[in-house]
């Protein structure tokens, strides 16, 4: 009997710890995670949910690696409406409306900022970085997908490809040298892709990657065979899912329904996917199955 209650016991610490968990709560529209793997980051679009307008109501905030809020405000100088992220040493670059914004998390002070309004995009969404000299950005708006050159004077240079269907979340793969995409499209029957974008000599060709269709906006790369994506399925019907993609066969299980939505993080570390909810102001934290 003693046994018995010793492995029920067990059972049930490994089941509450399967279990999704809310890191904190009350952001001010929480949009993007990032870590440094001493402290969480989580961009905030502000009080109102205006992703396309230069209010200053932005924010950048800092938490430990349990969620707890150090600095609801850790950028020293006004953000709009900030959205995905990348970590290049110690600066954060942030996209923000057309512009880039690079924040030292040492000080939460600007030290760069990379205009991007001559590409006619209001949306800039998700970036990934390809070492610590290029810049992949996606502007949503506008289904372009733009390579920066962080060496000055900086250089913005839309890939050679044909127009996207919302391009949002964007994770590089080094090993490989290709990009995976992740389409966002808000239409009543969302034709919202995920695909990979291979590098040649002089180019660069898109391709599907699996037949899934969504609303899909994070994506995060969990081994060399396997991504994370977050999916809104429906915007109305508020029915967002993480979705585990195989690369081998190029199919999709579920992982978790019934999510918020937003971009993800992966600590690898802890193997657990940190989520930040843009409806209800939290931030999740999802084992991986």
């Amino acid at each position: 009997m003693k046994n018995y209650c010793i492995i029920l016991l067990w059972l049930l610490t490994i089941a509450a710890y399967a279990q999704p968990v809310v890191m904190t709560t009350s952001l001010d529209h929480p949009e993007s995670i990032a870590s440094d793997g001493k402290f969480l980051y989580a961009t905030l679009i502000g009080k109102q949910l205006a992703p396309t307008a230069k209010d200053g109501d932005g924010g950048l905030c800092k938490l430990d690696l349990s969620g707890h809020v150090i600095d609801m405000h850790f950028n020293k100088e006004p953000l709009h409406a900030p959205k995905g992220t990348t970590l290049i040493g110690n600066i954060l670059y942030i996209a923000d409306i057309d512009r880039l914004v690079a924040i030292d998390l040492s000080t939460g002070k600007k030290v760069d900022v990379i205009d991007m309004a001559a590409t006619g995009s209001v949306f800039l969404n998700d970036i990934a970085a390809k070492g610590d000299s290029v810049l992949f950005v996606s502007a949503t708006d506008i289904g372009r997908i733009f390579k920066v050159s962080l060496a000055k004077p900086n250089t913005v240079h839309a890939l050679p490809l044909p127009k996207l269907l919302g391009p949002n979340g964007l994770v590089y793969d080094a090993k490989n040298n290709t990009i995976y995409v992740a389409g966002l499209d808000r239409s009543e029957n969302p034709a919202g892709e995920l695909g990979v974008i291979t590098f040649r000599t002089d180019t660069c060709h898109y391709e599907t990657l699996t037949d899934a269709r969504g609303v899909f906006d994070g994506i995060q790369m969990i081994d060399a065979n396997t991504l994370i994506v977050s999916d809104w399925v429906s915007i109305k019907l508020l029915q967002s899912r993480l979705l585990k993609i195989n690369l081998r066969d190029r199919t999709y299980t579920e992982l978790y329904k019934n999510t918020d939505a937003a971009d993800i993080y992966y600590d690898k570390k802890k193997k657990r996917i940190i989520q930040p909810g843009l409806r209800d102001g939290a931030v999740w934290q999802y084992p991986l199955k």
